[in-house]
């Protein structure tokens, strides 16, 4: 599990507009440990965010809260919720209540939650009409019905810092099994619309970011106050300003942070293959980490993908970062719908051969269609979603229907995944 950094923006945003929040996260609690506890603390609003694959589940001690306490008013958010808004408003009306529309939900929150969160909570105080809570869905005579879209904060810097306060640290646990591991979010967005990535619709429009000084006090007060030594910034583009990262390197040297702090980051490969990524810079700032997202080594596929890099970029990408003594950490994902197994083979193949003694991890999946993505909806149009269940199974088991029979690709994955580390 990861700390649900969101979540905890949300809190502390509520907190210093005057309200009380309170955290819960459920690590390895059974639903009625939380429901008690929750019941116990007394909310006048729970909000509930989770992920497609417990979708299902949050839902269900939603329904279990009100059912021990039938005043309490619920609200949902998160990308399960704003997918399958999103999903409904541009391709397919009447697909959100299908998807999220359950028993013990009041409202939900699509996209950007601070200032909607906000305007419900004062809005409820003040027993105002709903109609009049802007960036919130609500029932209407059976129907849901959105109140309009809140802009987006363009100035990140104005938010306060995410209230941790109320996580069990002592649950988390990073793929190293490093529990020391901080998360942080200095950016929202992303210039790129992969095809498949929920960014593009959760986060629309230019990239927004915090400053380098408030990227630097987040990390010094985590550091002194907390303890903490080793960060992992969870940005979808870190390294999108050059000039940005430079001012956070030069920082942490400046502050004395040198030496106590070590962090990883998400790049793109094209930027680091094209040499847009001052690696020698990173590593000496104490970077011990480069995420990249190869996906594929099918060119074919990266342009189905729109991702804009080539087979020779990963490689590039790997060489370098590996070359420069910084760790190489990766995701790849099996299982489109158009890849014979030749071409399955073939990129897997490519990719142990260039990964082998260089890349530290792998995380490798199945593609997964999510709703709101353009991925998803080729896949529905044209008939490829083979498991009707596929959200709840977290990426580990094929979606689509391929070229490939099921069982083969199943264990065509777990060949490849013997051969990587």
């Amino acid at each position: 599990a990861r700390p649900p950094l969101g979540v905890c923006y949300l809190k502390s945003y509520l907190e210093h507009n005057g309200h009380e929040a309170k955290v819960f996260h459920q690590v390895d609690e059974s639903d009625s440990e939380l429901v008690d506890k929750i019941t116990k603390y007394d909310p006048q609003l729970a909000g509930f965010s989770t992920m497609s694959c417990v979708y299902d589940e949050g839902s269900d001690l939603a329904k279990r809260l009100k059912d021990y306490n039938p005043s309490v008013k619920t609200v949902f958010g998160g990308e399960h919720v704003t997918g399958s808004f999103a999903e409904d408003q541009k391709y397919e009306p009447g697909f959100f209540e299908k998807s999220c529309g359950r028993e013990g939900i009041d409202y939900f929150i699509p996209f950007e939650g601070e200032k909607p969160l906000l305007n419900l909570v004062s809005g409820l105080e003040a027993k105002a009409n709903e109609k009049d809570i802007k960036g919130i869905l609500f029932k209407n005579k059976g129907k849901w019905e959105y109140t309009g879209q809140v802009p987006r904060i363009d100035n990140l810097d104005e938010l306060p810092a995410p209230n941790r306060d109320d996580l069990p640290y002592d649950k988390y646990c990073s793929v190293d099994e490093s529990s020391d591991l901080e998360y942080m979010h200095t950016g929202r967005g992303c210039r790129f619309k992969c095809s498949y990535c929920a960014t593009p619709v959760s986060s629309p429009g230019k990239v927004v970011a915090n400053s380098a000084e408030r990227v630097l006090d987040e990390i010094e007060d985590r550091y002194k106050n907390h303890g903490r030594t080793d960060f992992f910034f969870a940005d979808e583009l870190f390294t999108f300003d050059p000039q940005r990262v430079a001012d956070i390197c030069k920082g942490i040297e400046d502050r004395g942070l040198k030496g106590n702090i070590q962090y990883r980051i998400f790049a793109r490969v094209d930027d680091v293959s094209r040499g847009k990524v001052d690696l020698g810079m990173l590593k000496d700032s104490g970077c011990n980490g480069l995420f990249f997202g190869v996906e594929s080594m099918n060119a074919e596929t990266l342009n189905r993908l729109r991702k804009g890099t080539t087979p020779e970029m990963i490689e590039t990408a790997i060489n370098k970062t590996y070359d420069a003594g910084i760790p190489v950490w990766a995701s790849l994902m099996v299982g489109y719908p158009w890849e014979t197994e030749s071409q399955l083979k073939t990129s897997m193949d490519k990719y142990t051969e260039i990964s082998r003694g260089k890349v530290f991890h792998t995380y490798s999946t199945f593609i997964t269609p999510f709703p709101g993505t353009d991925f998803y909806h080729y896949c529905r149009s044209n008939d490829l979603i083979g498991d009707p269940n596929y959200l709840r199974s977290d990426c580990s088991t094929p979606a689509l229907k391929t070229e490939i029979p099921r069982e083969r690709l199943i264990e065509m994955h777990r060949e490849f995944r013997k051969g990587i580390k």
